[in-house]
């Protein structure tokens, strides 16, 4: 299961009281799950049952459903963000950017951050993150195409061809299906990715 390191946020009050801050957690974890489960439509309600929890309760930390899909997608983005640079700090060049695509696909399907339904319900908090990730995955991108392993012929497009054909399969309803699905479309895009002339 996911550890609480994930569900930091630099927007929790740094005044929260023990219990509360693990509600809040609680929470978060939940929503993930449910958002998987039934989409980013899921009611708060489904959240508070899923986390034990009242609905009053959720509605003590978050104002509503989008306040959680927004936190969500934040720290998302922030764990990639250190993600890229320890990748890029850590590994070969092209090692780094398949790492990081392979990373990028799972959380799609786990959390459906960059899912079409995210993008549909809430386009501008989507489109920031997806901003966000293609920043990072296109300075990845840069490092490999420089050390030759990823061709000079692929660019920061093929890279959003990438998150779009994840995003495509990540919404499938089986979990286990929807990963296996969204790594074979990284493979295939990191196969071409290479052979490119």
């Amino acid at each position: 299961m996911v550890e609480d390191a994930r569900f930091r946020s630099d927007s929790e009050p740094g005044g929260l009281r023990r219990d509360a801050r693990r509600n809040r957690l609680g929470v978060l974890r939940a929503a993930r799950e449910v958002f998987r489960e039934r989409g980013l439509e899921a009611t708060v309600r489904n959240v508070a049952h899923r986390a034990g929890v009242s609905t009053a309760t959720v509605h003590r930390r978050f104002s509503g459903r989008d306040a959680i899909v927004a936190d969500l997608a934040e720290q998302v983005a922030g764990e990639w963000d250190e993600r890229w640079e320890a990748l890029a700090r850590g590994f070969p060049a092209e090692v780094a950017l398949e790492r990081a695509l392979r990373l990028v696909a799972s959380e799609t399907v786990a959390t459906r951050a960059c899912s079409p339904d995210h993008r549909e319900l809430f386009p501008e908090r989507a489109r920031e993150l997806e901003e966000r990730v293609h920043r990072g995955l296109y300075r990845l991108l840069a490092d490999a195409r420089e050390t030759g392993g990823i061709s000079a012929a692929v660019g920061a497009e093929d890279l959003r061809l990438v998150m779009i054909s994840v995003a495509a399969v990540a919404v499938e309803s089986d979990e286990e299906r929807a990963e296996r699905a969204a790594q074979r479309v990284v493979t295939h895009f990191l196969r071409s990715f290479r052979g490119t002339g």
